[in-house]
């Protein structure tokens, strides 16, 4: 039995596409840590929580093998911290950090002037997640971007050379990950 716990704050429809995927995987046990409780059914393990709280992610994620995070990006480098936190406390296995924020969507948007101190912000964001990631020592998957033209894929193999993105060449979801020969860290 493989024990997957799904974080963050999900959409309707990620919710379903998660839950489709779990169905046809016998041998997989969800949980949930969410702050939106409404798009999961009631009859599953679904506790809810802040990914900014260390204490409960880090209880949410005893006896996980596979940890699927959701980051939400008004406070990516605060959930980033609480997430290594908890990981490095429990010894959960994998990791698997996805964001919609990607560094080749945010600078190939064109923004007006008083717009460029926010970009700046949230690259900076972006890049503080990465670092945080690359030191905590962790096996993690990090997916950026929501659209095959910006998707990028940053792991632990590629964590001592990255110096630029790497492209995915099509958009990644979450339940990508959610296979029956689920192997990680993947190599892009």
């Amino acid at each position: 039995m493989q024990n997957i716990l799904v974080a963050g704050r999900l959409t309707l429809d990620q919710s379903q596409a998660i839950l489709k995927a779990v169905q046809q995987l016998p041998a997989v046990r969800l949980t949930v840590y969410t702050t939106d409780v409404s798009v999961w059914p009631v009859a599953g393990n679904v506790i809810a929580g802040e990914l900014t709280d260390t204490a409960g992610l880090t209880a949410a994620m005893l006896a996980q093998d596979l940890v699927l995070v959701q980051l939400d990006s008004s406070a990516l480098v605060a959930q980033t911290q609480s997430i290594t936190a908890a990981m490095a406390t429990t010894q959960t296995m994998q990791l698997v950090v996805s964001m919609t924020d990607s560094v080749l969507s945010l600078a190939q948007t064109t923004v007006k002037w008083y717009q460029q101190r926010r970009q700046r912000q949230q690259l900076a964001a972006i890049r503080t997640v990465e670092h945080l990631l690359r030191r905590s020592q962790l096996n993690f998957t990090l997916i950026q971007g929501t659209t095959a033209a910006d998707t990028t894929l940053y792991n632990q193999m590629l964590s001592q050379t990255w110096t630029t993105a790497v492209p995915a060449r099509r958009s990644l979801a979450v339940t990508d990950y959610l296979t029956a020969d689920l192997a990680l860290p993947f190599s892009a």
